[in-house]
């Protein structure tokens, strides 16, 4: 676990200063070193939109994607004392324990977290550097994880599946079994649950997470690839929502 969270330190939340020749594609204008020393001055006044905004601007699409990926995750509630608490609990209940680091949901923490798998994706598209798998593997943990915080304050029921349904059971702060709901069977028409939409997404990231065990474990993030191995086993390719929900709340009883 040392040796882990020494990656996690160097590549993952020392993500605002960057050596210059590990981007050997700068415009010769130093436009892009520029937007990434302005970005550093707003990240010094806690203004994520302002470096946001000088992220964007980055001509080199490597650089702008992996700064895109780190700044969405950051602001998303994914900060290094997360992560290394998530690890040091039970692996196998790393979506749970990850879920109840992001309650209370927030829309602008959920939007925030879609956008870094969007980046995170990319940047792992667009490079093979040892974070990009971090990274990629980080975002779609987190983008599973805060779907399941919503569901503390809302749920779904077969007719009325919006992800907006009050959750009048429960609030508490903290993310249970009937949270995620449903019947034995995953069935939310008569117990309400985890939206479909929600769980869908999980679902896709629950299999890119398995796809890239393999990847993890040989870049040395034996930590992470371990709690991929430990993914609810239901949950594979071409799984129906309500035995996807059901699997999800079958973590609970782990």
């Amino acid at each position: 676990m040392k040796l882990f969270c020494h990656f996690l330190i160097i590549l993952l939340f020392i993500p605002f200063l960057v050596s210059c020749n590990l981007y050997t594609a700068f415009n010769t204008g130093g436009s892009d070193l520029d937007k990434l020393e302005e970005a550093q001055v707003c990240l010094k006044d806690n203004d994520y939109q302002c470096a946001i905004e000088n992220y964007e601007k980055i001509e080199n699409a490597t650089l702008k994607q992996q700064k895109l990926c780190q700044i969405y995750l950051t602001r998303g509630g994914i900060t290094l004392s997360v992560l290394v608490n998530v690890l040091n609990e039970n692996s196998s209940k790393i979506l749970i324990n990850l879920g109840n680091r992001l309650i209370p949901w927030t829309s602008n923490k959920s939007a925030d977290l879609q956008l870094a798998k969007t980046h995170c994706s990319e940047y792992r598209n667009l490079s093979s550097e040892l974070d990009a798998s971090l990274l990629k593997a980080t975002a779609l943990f987190s983008d599973c994880a805060i779907r399941m915080a919503r569901t503390d304050l809302f749920q779904s029921t077969t007719s009325e599946d919006t992800c907006t349904l009050a959750n009048f059971s429960s609030k508490n702060g903290l993310l249970t079994a009937p949270d995620i709901g449903g019947d034995e069977n995953g069935s939310i028409s008569t117990t309400p649950g985890m939206c479909s939409d929600d769980v869908t997404a999980c679902v896709s990231n629950v299999i890119a997470l398995k796809n890239s065990q393999g990847e993890l474990s040989a870049s040395g993030f034996s930590d992470i690839a371990g709690a991929v191995e430990k993914l609810p086993a239901g949950i594979s390719n071409g799984v129906a929502t309500d035995a996807a929900r059901a699997a999800l709340k079958g973590m609970f009883r782990r």
